[in-house]
């Protein structure tokens, strides 16, 4: 009784050609392909599925990237605390912001790079914390008002 031997090819990842490539197959466990031979090298190595070829059950989820209006949308606990401050305040006076000026506590402050804030700490002598819309800073200033 003659049995027949079938040649089987598969496209795998070459591990000494670093490219997808024909490939025979040359030992199986099961439905599973063990090892293969690659067809331009002619060196057998394990089973590498193709580069190219990605099994969606294995691939991780794609991250969504959230869009300019969901990140506005988006409130930081600053925002929110500002939000409320110049709430609280709108009917305050702004002032423009120089290092010779001197704050008092919930001054309104126009500040030409960070913009409108409010003085939320007084930090002697001559520091002022201020909450800006996106970020906290330190300011210094003249002193205790005046």
């Amino acid at each position: 009784m003659a049995s027949t031997i079938k040649v089987t090819e598969t496209l795998a990842y070459c591990t000494s050609c670093k490219m997808d490539l024909n490939h025979t197959v040359v030992a199986m466990k099961g439905d599973r392909i063990i090892k293969v031979q690659c067809r331009t090298c002619k060196k057998e190595h394990s089973y590498k599925a193709p580069k190219n070829v990605n099994d969606p059950a294995a691939a991780p989820p794609k991250k969504t990237r959230a869009t300019k209006e969901q990140k506005a949308a988006q409130s930081t606990p600053v925002e929110v605390e500002w939000s409320k401050l110049m709430a609280a305040h709108e009917s305050s006076e702004t002032r423009s912001y120089s290092a010779k000026s001197s704050f008092a506590l919930a001054d309104k402050v126009k500040h030409p790079t960070f913009g409108e804030g409010i003085v939320n700490k007084l930090i002697y002598p001559n520091k002022v914390e201020v909450i800006f819309q996106t970020d906290v800073k330190i300011l210094i200033h003249a002193g205790e008002a005046r």
